[in-house]
């Protein structure tokens, strides 16, 4: 049940994501739903990875901090998922603590 929650709230953040960045459904060829959530998953490693090393520190009140994942993100400008992140780094704008939060533990 537990992994049924966690796709539920990625795949309701992809939505909102879509909608933000006015991207129709149809022309998500490069931001589909798997794609989307690859690159979270993806994104988020990386952010373990720096954590683990000492590179960055977990913050007490959020998941991971945005400028740490701008910085991942710009320093690995070469994936194949620096687009996906570009576009969630513009939903992620829009987002409030609580549902950043929630994202970010179902990652």
């Amino acid at each position: 049940m537990e992994n049924k929650v966690s796709d539920n709230v990625i795949e309701k953040n992809y939505r909102e994501c879509l909608k933000f960045n006015e991207i129709s459904e149809s022309g998500a060829c490069n931001f589909d739903m798997a794609t989307a959530k690859a690159a979270l998953e993806n994104l988020y490693e990386l952010y373990k990875n720096g954590i683990s090393t000492g590179r960055f520190t977990k913050d007490k009140d959020y998941v991971v901090r945005c400028a740490d994942l701008v910085i991942l993100a710009e320093e690995n400008k070469d994936s194949l998922f620096y687009d996906a992140w570009r576009i969630w780094f513009r939903y992620f704008v829009s987002m409030g603590y609580a549902g950043w939060n929630e994202l970010w533990e179902v990652v």
